[in-house]
């Protein structure tokens, strides 16, 4: 047994480390560049999706705000209307 353990234990003498390729570190480099290169030209796509979205957005706003202040108009004249009616009446005296 313990032989068995010695033999595995110096089975790595005499071993090298590994070495990297040389210009890997370039090959690298040159890589992620082309990869940068490809993101960018995704862009335009990109850009016109969210413009899209925005203008949809500004649009929801415009049309909620619109409505907004024509139920405002019509509540005033409503409440407007009844106020007369609701002043002459008393009730308790």
């Amino acid at each position: 047994m313990e032989a068995w353990k010695n033999k595995i234990m110096n089975s790595l003498e005499g071993m090298e480390d590994a070495q990297p390729p040389k210009d890997s570190l370039l090959a690298i480099k040159k890589k992620l560049a082309d990869q940068r290169r490809n993101k960018s030209a995704k862009n335009p796509s990109q850009w016109m999706a969210v413009a899209a979205v925005m203008l949809l957005l500004v649009c929801a706003n415009v049309f909620v705000l619109n409505n907004y202040f024509a139920y405002q108009e019509t509540a005033e004249q409503v409440e407007s209307t009844y106020t007369g009616l609701i002043t002459d009446y008393n009730i308790y005296e």
